[in-house]
């Protein structure tokens, strides 16, 4: 028998299994699609298999990112296994660091500060139920030191608006009689950025890629009424969005995911609808310009750089606005020769910048807006 080199060893390797690529768990589309075809046979949610079926078949799926093929298989699997009902405390506890936190990092620099707010102090000792009883004290108090930050930083305009929906099983803080969860609290700290930077008409139509289970769309909707908030995503993350806030927003009018050809076929039902959800090879049916504020957060440094290329082209052209948050630098690591950092994203040449500065909380992240002439 031959000697076969471990180089051919981990080649065949990679070819059947989801190996970890450099630091990153990985899977390939074609992977994933073996997968799917034998797991959609489980009794799954109509909504969410269609989107994945209509997602596999696009011809574009084989360039996909397989950190994000993993991490919608493992999604898909938590929301079969776990419950839709409780995906606030299961995918987002593992997955999203915008909705939930037991981990001290990303909060460093006002971890220490002393809290000044009252607060019931049977708020820090909850226990949640899908979180041992250490874990919930640590998010408790990453909630309340959050709070209590935003509190000294002149947030109460916006906390006294805010409530957090119970939907999804929510891991919630109760501050003054209102429920705040680690995910809108997040988002406040976008919102008062864009605030400061521009005017509500100027950000009153928003395209927003990687919106996790749609924590921005619900802040800002709670925040200013006359909005339209429109979210490009893949499944099930796209499922989870569209349910939480069709949920949440029972008297909005939404444009749920359909596969359309022609964006004339759907236009007079999506230009009237103030939430819609879009698969993301959707974004080149529609017409230039259609967005007033594109938007994408913690979402763009786990793509490579021809991905990321390719959704700033459609920034460019579908917006008149851009505004993004990312990692200092990457730390997923798909094999390229570079990384994204703080200054490598490609900017065009006809933005002009409004704001490019590393983020005071989270710790490790920078934020960006910009002008699109």
């Amino acid at each position: 028998m031959k000697k076969i080199k471990k180089k051919q060893i981990i080649k065949f390797l990679k070819k059947i299994f989801s190996i970890s690529e450099k630091n990153v768990s990985t899977l390939s589309s074609k992977q994933f699609i073996n997968w799917w075809s034998d797991y959609q046979q489980k009794n799954i949610d109509t909504d969410l298999k269609i989107m994945i079926n209509d997602l596999v078949q696009n011809k574009n799926f084989e360039k996909y990112s397989p950190y994000w093929n993993y991490l919608a298989q493992s999604h898909i699997k938590l929301l079969n296994e776990k419950g839709f009902s409780n995906f606030k405390q299961t995918i987002e506890n593992n997955h999203y660091w915008g909705e939930i936190s037991a981990s001290p990092t990303l909060i460093d620099p006002i971890k220490n500060k002393e809290i000044k707010i009252k607060y019931d102090k049977k708020e820090i000792d909850k226990k949640h139920d899908f979180c041992s009883l250490e874990e919930s004290k640590k998010i408790n108090k990453t909630n309340l030191i959050l709070i209590n930050y935003l509190v000294e930083e002149g947030f109460q305009k916006y906390l006294n608006i805010v409530n957090e929906n119970n939907f999804g099983n929510s891991i919630i803080f109760k501050y003054q009689n209102r429920n705040y969860s680690y995910a809108l609290l997040n988002s406040l700290l976008d919102i008062d950025l864009l605030k400061k930077n521009i005017l509500q008409n100027e950000y009153s139509s928003i395209l927003e890629i990687g919106a996790g289970s749609g924590r921005l769309c619900n802040a800002l909707m709670q925040i200013d009424k006359n909005l339209n908030h429109t979210i490009c995503d893949i499944p099930p993350a796209l499922f989870i969005a569209q349910k939480n806030l069709s949920t949440i927003f029972k008297n909005k009018k939404i444009f749920k995911y359909r596969n359309f050809e022609n964006f004339n076929d759907v236009e007079n039902e999506f230009i009237s609808s103030d939430i819609r959800f879009l698969l993301p090879e959707q974004l080149k049916l529609l017409p230039n310009k259609l967005f007033k504020l594109s938007v994408a957060i913690d979402c763009l440094h786990e793509l490579n750089f021809t991905q990321v290329n390719n959704y700033f082209d459609e920034f460019n052209r579908l917006s008149n606005f851009f505004y993004f948050k990312c990692q200092n630098e990457q730390q997923a690591d798909f094999g390229e020769k570079k990384k994204f950092n703080i200054d490598n994203y490609p900017i065009k040449e006809n933005w002009s910048k409004l704001v490019h500065e590393k983020c005071y909380i989270p710790n490790g992240y920078f934020h960006a807006l910009y002008k699109i002439k």
